[in-house]
C-alpha cells in the first residue's frame, strides 16, 4: 500500500509539469492550439493489461497519469491497451493495442512494430486554449474522501467554488460517529468581517438560505465550533471562494465537450476528455468539483481504481 501512494505521489508531482490550466484567467485564453513548456508532452489517461515505460535505459510499469517525454518508448503485451493524450497542436488521443513497441514524438505516438496498432482521434475545440506549464497537482486534489478523525474536519465548501447555488455546509462530528452530542455553532463572515450567516444546529450540515448575496473571487471565511455535553470544545475554520465568470464559462465549456466525447464514442461511461475535465477542476482549485470528476474516472476506468479505494 505505501509503495503504491510512493508511486502516485511521483506521478502527480511530474504531473506539475504537465497541467497548469484554468487557474487563472491568462491560462484561459484561447489560442491556436495546446500550448507546452519543456518537459512531458502527454499523459497517460488509461492502462489495461501489460505495458512498460522505457527511458533512457530504464523502465517500469505504465501506470495512470504517467506524464510521458520525447524519446519515451512504449513497449505493450499481448492485448494490451493505452491512452494518450497529446498536448502540442490541436490536441490528439491515442490508443494503441499491443503486442508491439512504441515511441513517443513531440505530438505524436509512432508504432516500431508491424504488429503495433494506433487509433487517432481530435480533441474537441474546447480543449485547445489551455496552456502546459508548471504548476502543482496535488495529492490532496484526488483524495477522495478521509475517514472522520478525533479533530472537528470541515468537508464542504473548501477553496474554489463554481456558481452553483452553495446550499449547505457540511463537517464531521469530532472524534467519528460516537453517542455522545454535540452542539455546533456556525458562522460565514465575508472579506470585510461582516457576518453573513450565522446559526446553531446539533446536525453536521447546515442548510444556507438560498437569498445569500455571494460575490465573485471574494474569499468567505466559515467557522464552526463544537461543543460536547461532556464539556469537550473543538473549533475548525475553511475559506471558500466564488471563481471568476471566465473560469466559470471555461469550465462549462469543458464539461460539454466531455458530454460531446461520450456522445460520439456512444455513451462511453468515462473517455480521456473525463480525466483532463478532472485535472482541471483539481488545477483551478475546484477540490469537490475535482472529487466528483475523478469519482467517476475512477468508476469507470479499472486504471484508476486506486482513487476509489481512498474513499470511506
Amino acid at each position: 500500500m505505501m509503495a503504491r501512494w510512493q508511486r502516485g505521489g511521483r506521478r502527480f508531482a511530474a504531473l506539475g509539469a504537465l497541467l497548469a490550466a484554468v487557474s487563472c484567467g491568462c491560462a484561459l485564453a484561447g489560442g491556436d492550439g495546446l500550448r507546452v513548456a519543456d518537459g512531458p508532452v502527454a499523459v497517460v489517461t488509461d492502462v489495461d493489461g501489460g505495458a512498460s515505460i522505457h527511458r533512457s535505459g530504464r523502465a517500469h510499469a505504465v501506470a495512470a497519469l504517467d506524464p510521458l517525454e520525447r524519446s519515451d518508448q512504449l513497449w505493450l503485451q499481448a492485448h494490451a491497451h493505452v491512452e494518450l493524450v497529446f498536448f502540442l497542436g490541436n490536441g490528439r488521443v491515442f490508443s494503441l493495442s499491443g503486442p508491439g513497441r512504441f515511441a513517443v514524438r513531440a505530438d505524436e505516438a509512432v508504432g516500431l512494430d508491424a504488429g503495433a496498432r494506433i487509433a487517432v482521434r481530435d480533441l474537441a475545440q474546447a480543449w485547445r486554449g489551455l496552456r502546459i506549464a508548471p504548476g502543482p497537482v496535488g495529492r490532496a486534489s484526488v483524495a477522495l474522501r478521509g475517514a472522520p478523525g478525533e479533530r472537528l474536519e470541515l468537508r464542504s465548501p473548501m477553496g474554489a467554488q463554481l456558481d452553483a447555488p452553495l446550499d449547505e455546509l457540511r463537517w464531521d462530528q469530532p472524534h467519528g460517529p460516537r453517542p455522545e452530542s454535540w452542539t455546533y455553532a456556525v458562522r460565514v463572515i465575508d472579506s470585510r468581517g461582516a457576518i453573513v450567516f450565522s446559526t446553531s444546529t446539533r446536525a453536521t450540515v447546515a442548510a444556507l438560505p438560498e437569498q445569500l448575496p455571494w460575490a465573485r473571487e471574494q474569499t468567505y471565511l466559515w467557522t464552526v465550533e463544537a461543543s460536547a455535553d461532556d464539556g469537550r470544545h473543538a473549533v475548525a475554520a475553511a475559506e471558500f471562494r466564488i471563481v471568476d465568470a471566465a473560469t466559470q464559462e471555461r469550465i462549462r465549456a469543458l464539461r460539454r465537450a466531455v458530454e460531446q466525447a461520450r456522445d460520439e464514442r456512444h455513451g462511453a461511461g468515462a473517455t480521456a476528455e473525463d480525466v483532463l475535465l478532472a485535472m482541471a477542476l483539481a488545477q483551478a482549485g475546484l477540490r469537490s468539483e475535482a472529487q466528483r470528476a475523478w469519482r467517476t474516472v475512477a468508476l469507470a476506468r479499472p486504471a484508476f481504481a486506486y482513487l476509489a479505494s481512498t474513499s470511506q
